[in-house]
């Protein structure tokens, strides 16, 4: 399983991150894991219907509390339409 995303939607999913959530710019590199970038079980929920409208993607709870950001930045980019 790739664990790389193209750009844009890594891109993508940080604007989310700092712009939906507040997240510290600085705190979203590939490594960190999801479940730290958001802070609380309704971030995770926000987080899941903001990729739902935004990228017309669904992300299921587990995968945005266990992935790193880049594993889920490439699961995103693997399920957006083309």
């Amino acid at each position: 399983m790739s664990t790389s995303a193209t750009p844009a939607t890594a891109d993508l999913i940080s604007g989310m991150l700092i712009d939906h959530f507040e997240v510290d710019p600085a705190a979203v590199r590939p490594d960190a894991r999801m479940a730290d970038l958001l802070a609380d079980s309704l971030m995770v929920v926000e987080m899941a219907i903001t990729l739902k409208d935004e990228l017309g993607v669904q992300a299921t709870e587990d995968e945005l509390r266990e992935l790193t950001f880049a594993e889920f930045a490439a699961r995103v980019d693997g399920r957006r339409p083309v």
